[in-house]
């Protein structure tokens, strides 16, 4: 499978369109107990995805579709690097992978940050060697902000183990995001 989330901390704090800023709900936290579904995508066909040049790239391209509310196409731009036997299109059209899509854009798309094509997604300060690197938050700004930063805005309690990262894969010389972990 791909992009299996353990999200248990992004809770939908009021419900968005791809064109709006999300609501903060009334604690305007990042709840632990809550529960997002798993994102995941299947095999790759040629027209599912086009792979990019560096890690780096791969993961500027996915994260600025999910800020732009392209959740399917996030998920799909995933799916040469999934398991065998899964069907990508009927995967990521699912609700279930929406609504992970949503409640990732919602933690990140904060009153106050220009989301995409005016604010930039960066990402900086990836090492690791061979076909697979890790990609924390905290290497990852929209606006100038990481997205660790942006994810704890209204959080409380302790967040020092918070994390979340994105596991990136080459294949055939490109680039793809595979999996999405998050620790709370």
């Amino acid at each position: 499978m791909l992009l299996p989330v353990a999200i248990f901390g992004f809770a939908a704090c009021g419900a968005t369109r791809p064109d709006e800023q999300p609501r903060q709900g009334a604690s305007g936290a990042i709840s632990p107990t809550s529960q997002a579904p798993a994102m995941t995508s299947g095999p790759s066909h040629p027209r599912s995805a086009t792979g990019s040049e560096t890690p780096e790239a791969a993961v500027e391209s996915w994260v600025t579709q999910i800020l732009g509310g392209h959740y399917a196409e996030a998920c799909l731009a995933s799916a040469p690097v999934a398991s065998p036997g899964e069907d990508p299109e009927a995967l990521c059209s699912s609700p279930d992978v929406l609504k992970t899509g949503e409640s990732l854009r919602e933690a990140w798309a904060k009153p106050g940050v220009k989301l995409p094509p005016q604010g930039k997604v960066d990402v900086t300060g990836v090492t690791g060697e061979g076909d697979k690197v890790t990609v924390p938050d905290t290497a990852i700004t929209l606006d100038g902000r990481t997205l660790r930063s942006l994810a704890l805005i209204g959080s409380s309690g302790d967040t020092t183990s918070f994390s979340l990262t994105l596991d990136v894969q080459k294949l055939d010389g490109s680039w793809y995001v595979g999996n999405l972990n998050l620790n709370i």
